[in-house]
């Protein structure tokens, strides 16, 4: 079973590991962050660490790190972090109409460090970092360098590379960040096998190769799936049927809907119901619309439907969210 840490609007900081210390705070000590982080010990020398939290004082935290080979993909926020006195800031920038521009990056660690972390108040974090350790490695048979040079790093110490995230990538940070309520096995199982995809896909990403194909889909199956995904995210196909995504992708209803469960790991359907409570969820923040007009946003006649909905994935309800602008 995995050893994890599950902190809901809590007093606690953004963990990188059960060591973690408070070193600074400005505001408020039981007000730093609301929102939810996790940091999972998935097995040896595999952990898993998930923020989606707003900050709500400027504090500073730090734990000791061992060597280990570090896969980030932040959906939205910048962390600003010291490794003993090398100072780095990762994250997202921003796109010409406000929006945050998903953005992923691999750290290698070849010996231990002190690291700290700048939190700012008022930043939203949401982002997952996998974290694999040469030991880990080495009981897949891989040596910790030849790791590193095909997640695209040389072997020097806090050897960093930035690189674009897929969108089956988001979609399973997305997933990550909202896991279903499984029986705790089924939980460690589940969050295991999507961090290991996760591993694999961002060193793929970040060394410049093409992904390899998931679950037996050809080349030409994750093009159309890439494309499907493209009218989704894009909005083009926000009020179309089922019927027209999939004459507008070249196959037959029943075929996109099969290809595109055994890409996303969730139904054409699901993914857009997902996809319409991150924009209501997003309105909500950051324009402070009302609650039933998000609700309408996401497609729901009832507010109070969509209230459930909205806790179901984000683990707060819409007031709470709206309160956080």
């Amino acid at each position: 079973m995995c050893n994890s840490q599950v902190i809901k609007h809590s007093n606690l900081t953004d963990l990188v590991g059960p060591s973690v210390q408070l070193v600074e705070n400005e505001g408020v000590p039981d007000q730093l962050f609301h929102g939810s982080l996790t940091w999972s010990q998935l097995r040896s020398g595999l952990s898993l660490h998930c923020s989606d939290c707003r900050e709500l004082n400027n504090f500073t935290t730090q734990t000791a790190v061992d060597p280990h080979l570090a896969l980030l993909i932040f959906l939205e926020g910048r962390s600003d972090v010291d490794f003993d006195d090398h100072r780095v800031s990762l994250g997202c920038r921003n796109a010409g109409n406000g929006r945050p521009i998903a953005e992923g990056v691999a750290l290698a660690l070849t010996e231990p460090v002190l690291f700290r972390r700048r939190a700012r108040r008022g930043a939203q974090i949401r982002k997952v970092c996998v974290s694999l350790t040469p030991e880990w490695f080495e009981t897949t048979g891989a040596d910790y360098a030849v790791a590193c040079k095909l997640a695209g790093l040389d072997r020097q110490h806090l050897a960093t590379r930035h690189w674009q995230p897929s969108t089956r990538l988001l979609a399973l940070v997305e997933q990550m960040l909202s896991p279903p309520d499984y029986n705790p096995l089924l939980q460690h199982l589940y969050l295991e096998s999507r961090a290991l995809e996760i591993a694999s896909e961002a060193m793929s990403l970040a060394s410049g190769q093409p992904a390899p194909p998931q679950r037996g889909l050809r080349p030409q199956e994750h093009q159309r799936i890439r494309r499907t995904l493209e009218l989704l995210q894009s909005d083009t196909a926000a009020d179309w049927s089922l019927e027209r995504i999939a004459r507008e992708v070249g196959v037959n209803v029943s075929t996109l809907q099969r290809q595109f469960q055994a890409s996303q790991g969730m139904s054409l359907f699901e993914y857009q119901r997902r996809h319409k409570l991150l924009q209501a969820r997003e309105a909500l923040e950051r324009q402070g619309v009302s609650v039933s007009h998000a609700a309408w946003q996401a497609g729901y006649s009832s507010a109070a439907n969509f209230s459930t909905a909205f806790k179901r994935a984000f683990g707060l309800t819409p007031k709470q969210a709206r309160a956080r602008i």
